[in-house]
């Protein structure tokens, strides 16, 4: 215990200015304070005055989020489409395949990774005679508010990318510094954490295939240094 003494209103009085634990809260009141869910006790808990009510100190805000923009400081890896099954997925068609025929595959960012992504490249090629391929990706992330979802997240693109018979490359842009600008550009990193995932679907219309050729689905990004789990 620290006492010490101190002149209040003219009087001269012993205060005890020892450091004490901080005691259990075990109920909160009044029911204006928020808290996102409540256990039997809290230990410590710092609150503040926000907008005139009182607030308990969010750790999400305060730690959790400014770690997230942390991890993009620092680059561990490299994503540029050059290894297949982890940031590139070779597609191929057959040959006289019927129309409507689909062909799917899902890259998962591996446990303790956090993939920083800039662009998505989907390349989609010409397969000879009247057929044409479409394609798509999705992500695991994103909620799809279909009246039927797609089990693998929402859709990047409305309506499947279709270049026609000629084939084409199509980028999905990520980050203030685009390769071409386009309206679906969006302003920053696609952060995705362990266990999440990308998945592309080809599909063969119009006609029978004509030949059998390779579709790619490449990641650009980079690895950063996983902080918030």
């Amino acid at each position: 215990m620290k006492l010490t003494v101190e002149e209040i209103m003219g009087k001269r009085r012993i205060i005890d200015k020892s450091i004490q634990p901080m005691s259990t809260v075990q109920s909160i009141t009044p029911a204006n304070f928020t808290i996102a869910r409540q256990t039997p006790a809290y230990g410590a808990v710092v609150m503040g005055d926000y907008k005139g009510a009182a607030r308990f100190l969010d750790l999400d805000k305060l730690v959790v989020q400014p770690l997230a923009l942390a991890e993009q400081l620092h680059i561990l890896g490299v994503l540029d489409g050059r290894e297949e099954d982890y940031d590139l997925q070779t597609l191929a068609t057959v040959a006289a395949e019927a129309i409507g025929t689909t062909h799917t595959a899902t890259l998962t960012v591996p446990t303790g990774e956090v993939w920083l992504i800039n662009a998505i490249e989907t390349v989609v090629p010409a397969s000879g005679g009247a057929n044409a391929i479409t394609a798509n990706w999705m992500c695991s992330l994103w909620t799809d508010r279909a009246a039927t979802p797609n089990t693998n997240g929402q859709p990047f693109n409305a309506a499947a990318f279709n270049p026609g018979v000629g084939g084409g490359t199509q980028w999905s842009e990520f980050g203030v510094i685009p390769l071409l600008w386009a309206a679906t550009n969006k302003g920053s990193a696609l952060r995705l954490p362990a266990g999440e995932s990308v998945t592309v679907t080809f599909t063969n219309t119009l006609a029978v295939a004509a030949a059998a050729v390779n579709c790619l689905f490449r990641i650009y990004g980079f690895i950063g240094k996983t902080l918030v789990v």
